[in-house]
């Protein structure tokens, strides 16, 4: 497989909605303002990131560069707090499908990629891929260091997670083990049923790879406005999880 030097961190989901596009932007951001030189790449034919960072629809995506056969270097757009963006951009549902065979025929075909972005042992790549169990997700753990199981604290999510470690047990099992950890997104400690699925959780996995991340309307409504949440002086229980959450990271990829 071509060497892809880069720590690379892939965020999955068996269902949607759970605001894994949301926790790519903030861990990108957060992970930059700890030193880190931060890639944000988008797996998601859904090309919904652009919104997140604040930029046009049209900026040109990793989608339609890999169906002309050109390299990826020249697609990187500035992010919050210094990072860089790559996204997936526009494309139609036939280029998807022609993308979509290519990429079954040829599981390198991220790593060729990646290889050839000049990145060192001291870059970080995150990756946000489509809810589900479908090739850009396997094309991700393929090159992956860490995956992130991105879930919310209800039966949907819960039921999920046996079928999420399912599709991870090859990667968990190879020579260069994949970790993971699962992160509970948005959580409303008001709500009494959220906290009794968090305890679900918790009993499923035990403490160890379980992180929680609170929900923040300050995140969204920073979002909205293609600002930075991380940039706000205001305080944010969830920002404060996202900053914790990059120090334990940062640690886990580079300690």
């Amino acid at each position: 497989m071509p060497a892809c030097r880069a720590r690379v961190v892939v965020l999955a989901s068996v269902n949607g909605g759970v605001g894994r596009s949301t926790l790519a932007t903030l861990l990108g951001s957060g992970l930059q303002r700890l030193g880190r030189a931060v890639t944000v790449l988008e797996l998601d034919p859904q090309n919904a990131l652009h919104l997140h960072f604040g930029l046009p629809l049209d900026t040109p995506g990793l989608g339609r560069a890999s169906l002309c056969n050109r390299p990826w270097d020249h697609l990187a757009q500035p992010g919050f707090g210094g990072c860089r963006v790559v996204l997936f951009g526009e494309t139609d549902t036939q280029q998807q499908e022609d993308l979509q065979r290519w990429l079954k025929q040829d599981p390198e075909w991220l790593a060729q990629h990646l290889s050839h972005l000049g990145l060192s042992e001291q870059d970080t790549v995150i990756i946000d891929t489509p809810a589900g169990n479908n090739v850009y997700l396997h094309q991700a753990l393929h090159v992956a260091d860490t995956a992130v199981v991105v879930a919310l604290a209800d039966a949907t999510s819960l039921g999920a997670l046996e079928q999420m470690q399912r599709l991870l047990a090859p990667h968990l099992a190879r020579p260069s083990a994949l970790r993971c950890h699962v992160f509970v997104n948005q959580l409303d400690e008001g709500n009494a049923f959220s906290l009794d699925m968090l305890d679900l959780f918790q009993q499923r996995l035990g403490e160890n790879g379980l992180e929680v991340i609170h929900r923040d309307p300050l995140i969204s409504e920073a979002l909205a406005f293609g600002e930075d949440p991380l940039d706000s002086a205001a305080a944010s229980m969830a920002c404060d999880d996202i900053h914790a959450l990059c120090q334990r990271l940062d640690g886990v990829l580079y300690g």
